[in-house]
């Protein structure tokens, strides 16, 4: 009888760190997009980061416009460590003003970068690093600018 009450008290015991662990895992950021980028925004494009090596889902860089400014947000909001300050990087380039950029370790998001882009284009995108710091792209980057272009 005792040797079944210690197998059911194991079991119980690795399935509790077992779910402990798969939700630590899987932390959500507690940050949206449309929460860093403000009211008014709301989401025109979005391109994930997968790491290179292992195909995991680092992250995904955001594209917002806000049709009352004529104004542009790009986040990167992470979906890989976190809580856990990693390299993160964000980007938006329009058209003769100079590249909004926010990156270094960060622990949820990186951003918001803004920029007027009414009647025009802009180039964005971002990055995310795993914890050994090897960087990871969006997976539509332009090797030559590092972005996707969007006209507006």
């Amino acid at each position: 009888m005792q040797r079944a009450i210690r197998r059911s008290a194991t079991v119980i015991v690795l399935v509790i760190a077992t779910w402990v662990g798969s939700t630590a895992a899987r932390a959500a950021t507690p940050w949206t997009p449309q929460a860093l980028c403000g009211p008014g925004y709301l989401t025109t494009d979005q391109e994930p980061i997968h790491d290179a090596r292992t195909g995991v889902r680092l992250g995904t860089v955001h594209l917002l416009y806000n049709a009352l400014t004529g104004h542009a947000c790009a986040v990167t909001v992470k979906s890989a460590y976190v809580g856990t300050p990693t390299r993160t990087q964000v980007h938006l380039s329009a058209e003769h003003l100079p590249t909004q950029l926010d990156e270094g370790p960060r622990a949820y998001a990186a951003g918001p970068a803004r920029a007027y882009v009414r009647g025009g284009c802009a180039i964005w995108g971002g990055y995310a690093a795993d914890l050994g710091g090897a960087i990871s792209y969006h997976d539509r980057a332009n090797p030559a600018i590092g972005g996707i272009g969007t006209c507006f």
